[in-house]
């Protein structure tokens, strides 16, 4: 598709979105016309939804799209029942957010067993958003502790949908399980300092979880014990390089996580993570 087309694409797209969902069909006969292949491709980016990004239509991975838009099939527009990636078939969703979704599925093969699907959303192949992802896949691989949750498999589908399949946790985020089982404070903390081995592990691994916050720590009962998992390492920061000479740190001043829970490093916006602790430590008090 030349950026000309591109270009069309782009404002009807805009145009549409600007209506109410029940005008967009009425609008897309008369923009499209009996351009049936113009009017599936805006009808794929409106299932899209609000979250698309302008990144997004000015990326050159937008091809991921272009090349073939009729031949984008079931797989990247997820339903209840269906098998996604030919072995895992799809029971509800879990969660989601701006860019991705997360599955409860269970595996068919070569072993059945309930996992935690994770993958970006139809549509959302930015590159920074694919590499955060595979970030995400790698840091999980090089991390092995009971307190956080396991990565069994990877991959990515014909139409180049990554996914992450991760232990399902059916737990409570750790602050509702402790009020709700009315845990002494003896027991809070033991349990605290269960979830800090695991964000020490990550650190000895040398990578930085940076939203941890009770949704994303987990605790399920094993033999009749809580144990915590923590989950989401989806916006994890390495500080050691990768095999092939590459960091993944994010852009510098990039504002990534969850104000109420971030670290004083994190909200700085600085980058100078060395600096700012500095900083922190030569203050009086």
């Amino acid at each position: 598709m030349s950026a000309h087309d591109w270009k069309e694409v782009e404002e009807l797209l805009h145009q549409a979105m600007a209506l109410a969902p029940e005008q967009r069909a009425e609008f897309l006969d008369g923009a499209c016309g009996a351009d049936a292949e113009l009017r599936t491709e805006l009808n794929f980016l409106l299932m899209v939804g609000d979250d698309l990004s302008d990144e997004f239509l000015k990326s050159p991975l937008r091809g991921v799209l272009g090349q073939e838009i009729g031949e984008i099939d079931s797989a990247t527009v997820l339903a209840v029942g269906q098998i996604f990636a030919q072995r895992f078939e799809l029971i509800r969703k879990l969660g989601e957010g701006g860019m991705g979704q997360v599955w409860l599925a269970e595996q068919v093969a070569p072993v059945r067993r309930q996992v935690a699907l994770k993958l970006i959303k139809a549509g959302m192949y930015d590159e920074a958003v694919v590499q955060r992802f595979h970030s995400e896949r790698q840091s999980l691989a090089s991390m092995d502790h009971p307190a956080i949750a396991k990565v069994f498999d990877a991959g990515t589908t014909p139409q180049g949908q990554p996914y992450l399949v991760m232990e399902y946790v059916p737990g409570l985020p750790i602050t509702d399980y402790c009020d709700q089982h009315k845990l002494s404070i003896k027991d809070r903390l033991e349990l605290f300092i269960h979830a800090c081995e695991g964000v020490q592990h990550a650190h000895q691994k040398a990578i930085i979880h940076r939203d941890l916050k009770p949704s994303n720590i987990l605790v399920l009962e094993v033999d009749g014990k809580p144990v915590p998992r923590i989950i989401d390492f989806g916006l994890a920061k390495t500080t050691a390089p990768q095999l092939s000479g590459e960091t993944l740190f994010t852009q510098l001043g990039q504002f990534i996580g969850t104000p109420g829970y971030m670290s004083p490093e994190q909200v700085s916006l600085s980058g100078r993570d060395k600096e700012c602790g500095r900083r922190l430590c030569a203050t009086p008090g």
